[in-house]
């Protein structure tokens, strides 16, 4: 006797609903938005490198910033301008534990290790800080943990919100350039824009990288959809252009003026039909708007608040206009430039010199080979930014000199300033210099170089703050594990940290330049 058994019904994975979902989630990370994450860890990671080894106060004016923004966390968004501090800033109620001395700044043979930490006390006292009236949107982002918990825990907890800030536009502006433009060359300007400094400003508590970040990414998203003939105007591109220059046009005083100066690089001389286009264009128009609204209220708030007075320094030896200028243009010139780089600490350490003569070579590749085979109107672009680049800081300081003294530095111009390698990388790559091939060498090239140097100069700033620094051979030390103080997460964390994130952006460099990973209308280009 013989029973029909019914066939057994083993279930594929195909039909298992929780595999479903996760080749779905797979599929979806496989592609541009794995790209973008991998960039982001890899910024982020290198951010957060500087925000856990740092000192209290270790970045200029890192603590009248923490001050206003722990104040606007208080509610105090708008207090009364007065002569708080060196005669400008306003007073702000902050939490006792966070009002320090800082007893090691510009004193680089002088480890941190003499400062008081900030404790836990939540009793508020009334301080003066110089940043009393900047915007207050930025330090509403970061302000919160440190009403929370005023100590090193709520301060490393807004560094690191500040870097994620900052890393999400870094991200941005690598991801825009591989994945929106068949000129993947722009990630080589992206890499060699992205300074030391930058990152060393990404993990304090200061808008300065945020601004940087921002420009950056505005460079990028606006770069190819405005200079290449026939570009579509892509809604993404505009969407981070937009929220690019709204940051852009909030942060700081001049930050209005930054914009002007890059639309008009970038615009004049402009092609008819892309006028057109962009009138057409509900995303243009969106974005746009939301700029011009943000540049009128930074602006409104700039002179409501006088947040660009500087406090007077004193007189005390009367120099001419034009003795000023050109003690600028010979003596501090260089010095921009080496800031931009990164001098770090309380512009008190400077890596070996070698690391500053290797990231000049490399800007030197985009930024000489752009004006020699780029065309006039690319030249002419380069050039309007380095005028302003060099021009601005140069006459300010000439016009202010007998008031304020020589107070410009390299950070500030660094948000207009990285247009300057992505527009000359961009020539390079539409007139076809190198080739796709060479150009994807290349960014893998300036990734090897330039990841090492960030590590670099971290590690001679935490021998500068833990140490302290001295160039005698007798006194000097390599030893960035050593030393009488230490960050709160020890110092093996920080330099981990920076290893992974080189690591991250160099996986992202050599990811996004196979053939095989190139958006579809980028190969079929």
């Amino acid at each position: 006797m013989t029973t029909d058994a019914a066939p057994v019904h083993t279930p594929g994975p195909t039909q298992d609903p929780h595999h479903e979902r996760r080749s779905t989630v797979s599929r979806r990370l496989s592609g541009p938005v794995r790209h973008w994450l991998l960039a982001f860890v890899g910024f982020l990671l290198l951010g957060s490198a500087w925000a856990l080894a740092a000192p209290y106060d270790g970045t200029p004016d890192e603590m009248q910033h923490i001050i206003r923004a722990a104040g606007v966390a208080q509610g105090e968004f708008a207090p009364t301008p007065t002569d708080a501090d060196t005669g400008t800033g306003a007073f702000q109620n902050v939490p006792r534990s966070l009002v320090r001395k800082n007893c090691w700044a510009f004193k680089e043979e002088q480890p941190a290790s003499c400062a008081r930490e900030p404790g836990g006390d939540k009793s508020l006292e009334r301080t003066a800080t110089r940043a009393g009236r900047y915007n207050p949107v930025y330090y509403a982002a970061v302000g919160w943990p440190l009403r929370v918990s005023p100590d090193w825990t709520g301060i490393l907890l807004a560094r690191l919100i500040s870097t994620t800030m900052v890393a999400a536009l870094l991200a941005t502006a690598a991801y825009s350039v591989v994945h929106w433009t068949r000129h993947r060359l722009l990630l080589a300007g992206v890499l060699a824009a992205t300074t030391p400094m930058t990152l060393h400003l990404s993990g304090a508590i200061n808008p300065n990288a945020l601004e940087i970040a921002a420009g950056t990414a505005l460079f990028c998203a606006l770069v190819p959809l405005l200079l290449e003939p026939g570009a579509k105007l892509r809604r993404s591109a505009l969407v981070v252009a937009g929220i690019s220059g709204v940051i852009l046009c909030t942060l700081r005083s001049v930050g209005p003026l930054w914009l002007v100066v890059a639309l008009a690089a970038l615009v004049i001389p402009t092609r008819r039909t892309l006028l057109n286009s962009l009138r057409r264009s509900k995303p243009a128009l969106w974005a746009g708007g939301a700029i011009v609204l943000a540049a009128v209220a930074g602006a409104a708030w700039t002179v409501g608040m006088k947040a660009s007075q500087l406090g007077s320094v004193g007189d005390h030896t009367h120099i001419t206009f034009r003795q000023a200028v050109r003690f600028e243009i010979v003596g501090r010139s260089g010095d921009y430039l080496k800031e931009m780089v990164g001098v770090t600490s309380w512009l008190d350490m400077s890596a070996p010199q070698p690391a500053y003569t290797v990231w000049y070579m490399v800007l030197g590749v985009l930024v000489v080979a752009g004006v020699a085979f780029g065309s006039w109107t690319d030249r002419w672009r380069m050039f309007v930014l380095v005028a302003v680049v060099f021009g601005f800081p140069t006459l300010t300081d000439a016009m202010g000199v007998n008031k304020y003294g020589f107070v410009a530095q390299g950070r500030y111009m660094l948000p207009i300033a990285v247009g300057v390698p992505i527009l000359a990388a961009f020539a390079l790559s539409r007139r076809e210099v190198f080739g796709a091939r060479r150009d994807a060498t290349l960014i893998r090239t300036f990734a090897i170089v330039l990841m090492p140097l960030q590590l670099v100069f971290l590690w001679f700033t935490m021998i500068r703050w833990q140490h302290g620094w001295t160039s005698t051979p007798r006194g000097m030390t390599l030893n960035a594990f050593a030393g009488p103080w230490h960050p709160q997460v020890g110092s093996v964390v920080p330099v981990v940290f920076a290893l992974l994130g080189g690591a991250a952006m160099i996986a992202y460099c050599w990811t996004v330049t196979r053939d095989r990973n190139l958006p579809r209308e980028v190969a079929a280009g």
